[in-house]
């Protein structure tokens, strides 16, 4: 059986579409460990109102809380891990009966694209490099 997927609309005018959860994707999200990693992770009381930048490398999502039960989602990267890692999550939240608003104030992109390091022009010195002797 799997969760049903889920749709929303973003800033910008985007819309964002979750994918559906599988048995495995549920069990996740009501599993212990991820209910820790809400309650003491992303609304741990000394960070209400940060953004939970630590793991947005590895998950694609960054989340504030906003109290001790509501979190926003701020920024998703449009990528099929990102939004099934949302998806997870926003069913947790359900699940611990905590709320978690993916609305006109997350911003839904495309993954930034990084640079060729191979294409880095030599930079050259017109000024030959001295010492100074006293």
């Amino acid at each position: 059986m799997e969760h049903e997927a889920y749709e929303a609309n973003v800033a910008n005018g985007g819309t964002i579409e979750l994918p559906g959860l599988s048995e495995e994707d549920m069990e996740n999200g009501r599993s212990p460990e991820t209910r820790m990693y809400i309650r003491q992770n992303l609304h741990h009381p000394s960070w209400i109102g940060w953004p939970a930048i630590e793991e947005f490398g590895k998950t694609g999502v960054l989340i504030q809380a906003l109290d001790d039960q509501t979190a926003r989602a701020l920024l998703v990267i449009d990528d099929k891990h990102a939004k099934r890692f949302l998806s997870v999550l926003r069913y947790a939240y359900d699940c611990i009966g905590y709320t978690l608003h993916i609305d006109h104030a997350t911003v839904f992109r495309t993954p930034w694209e990084r640079p060729e390091h191979d294409s880095v022009p030599e930079i050259k010195h017109e000024v030959q490099p001295s010492m100074e002797v006293a």
